[in-house]
């Protein structure tokens, strides 16, 4: 099993790691280190939770001269709540690098504040990339030639957001080319195309077979026409999850949902971008102290945020970029742990639901009764009862004449039309299940030859 002491860190490095937990390098760490440490430009695509931030705050950290006066690495961040949560991760190494000195710039606090104490400069620069556009080039510029290092973490996401502008302005800003860190949970052409400004096309790409975590299992649950409250609630009763995070893609569903289970006594908390930032900040602090059963929120909460401990991630529908799945899915399984991701649906959100089976995830379906989770044979495919106006096949019309046949009599004896029926019944269920038996046939063959296709793609 490789170790951090296996790099070419130094001694305080180790020892400061093994301190704050981090004992062993996860896979993406052991790959994008020693390119980091070696000024390597580079991006990385990899899954969520599987220790993309450490990689980059590592080497920068070993790295840093902290007898130079000067900003020396940028880290831009698509959030206040990301930027955050890596300044807080930046902050438990400066206990051990106390000269080290590191500064958060979001939009969380007033521009005076942000630029207060910039006589000194910090050596890193962490936060969104308007507020750093704004503090350090329009409204208070630091000295930043010979910058060493310039990371965009979540670049998938500012792209998403349309923050490259800020960020265009922030490298034209450079009077060097420093090495360049993206990190990102997807890589499609769009961002790569934005990338090649910063970094050239001979780059390290690591890739993870796995959209989220291989410690996550999918489930696709057929609520019928229950409604999402009735069947939100009887879920969480029959499951009993540890920490539930529920997804909705408005914000209006999740405020709803929310009051509902309020309602019902559930100890649950809502998470949107409606709230105030001292709120979300507080939420943020509750959710990671498990006060809460229950999470309701938007897609806010669903890209980079750490919360241990997510035993369950809860579609109430699938979000209108369907890649933000793998992000909600993100959220359960981190750090080699296990966890399960279901998704809601029923016949009217069923063809949505489809686009996800292309993906080469591995899905099992299952139904939501009353008093549990049933196997759903059938899956996606529709579910059309018998009806009695239904054409019969040959075989099965010739059996239906041969019980009717068999059940027929002269003489009127009890119950013998029940008796006719019945027989009728086990002939139509047996073609029944030879109808679903070919729909799953089908249904598999199919999603084999998707995942041959895609393997033949790589």
């Amino acid at each position: 099993m490789a170790s951090f002491s296996a790099f070419n860190l130094s001694t305080k490095m180790v020892a400061s790691l093994e301190k704050l937990g981090y004992k062993e390098p996860s896979p993406v760490q052991t790959n994008i280190i020693p390119k980091a440490l070696k000024g390597e430009s580079l991006i990385c695509q990899s899954e969520t939770g599987s220790g993309k931030t450490h990689s980059y705050l590592i080497p920068i950290f070993e790295k840093v001269d902290p007898n130079l006066p000067r900003t020396q690495s940028i880290i831009i961040c698509p959030s206040r709540e990301l930027a955050r949560q890596v300044f807080d991760f930046a902050k438990e190494l400066c206990k051990f690098f106390p000269k080290h000195k590191v500064r958060l710039f979001t939009s969380d606090t007033q521009k005076s504040d942000n630029t207060d104490g910039l006589s000194v400069a910090p050596h890193i620069v962490i936060g969104t990339p308007g507020r750093l556009k704004d503090v350090l080039i329009d409204e208070y510029p630091l000295d930043l030639h010979n910058l060493r290092s310039l990371i965009l973490d979540e670049a998938d996401m500012l792209l998403d957001l349309g923050y490259f502008d800020s960020i265009d302005a922030i490298y034209g800003a450079l009077n060097n080319d420093p090495q360049v860190m993206v990190f990102s949970a997807t890589l499609n052409e769009s961002l790569k195309e934005k990338l090649r400004r910063y970094i050239s096309s001979e780059f390290l790409y690591e890739s993870e077979v796995n959209m989220t975590a291989k410690g996550v299992k999918h489930h696709y649950v057929d609520i019928k026409h229950v409604g999402i409250n009735e069947a939100l609630m009887n879920f969480l009763k029959i499951k009993q999850p540890y920490l539930a995070i529920v997804f909705a893609s408005k914000k209006e569903t999740v405020n709803q949902v929310y009051a509902y289970l309020k309602q019902q006594k559930v100890s649950c908390i809502a998470f949107t971008g409606d709230l105030e930032q001292r709120e979300r900040r507080k939420s943020i602090r509750l959710i990671k102290e498990n006060r809460y059963q229950v999470v309701v929120a938007s897609d806010l909460l669903s890209r980079g945020i750490d919360i241990e401990d997510v035993s369950d991630v809860i579609s109430l529908d699938l979000p209108s970029d369907i890649d933000y799945y793998y992000h909600r899915a993100g959220r359960t399984g981190r750090f080699g742990k296990e966890g399960d991701s279901w998704i809601f649906y029923n016949s009217d959100t069923a063809e949505k639901a489809k686009q996800l089976l292309d993906s080469g995830i591995e899905f099992d379906f299952l139904t939501l009764k009353r008093d549990g989770l049933v196997s759903d044979p059938v899956g996606l495919l529709p579910k059309k009862k018998f009806s009695k106006k239904k054409a019969f096949g040959e075989e099965e019309a010739k059996e239906i004449k041969i019980v009717k046949a068999n059940t027929r009599t002269n003489k009127v004896k009890p119950a013998y039309k029940k008796k006719r029926q019945w027989e009728i019944e086990k002939v139509k269920n047996k073609y029944k299940r030879k109808a679903i038996q070919k729909a799953i046939r089908k249904k598999k063959d199919e999603h084999y030859a998707q995942m041959a296709k895609l393997k033949g793609g790589e």
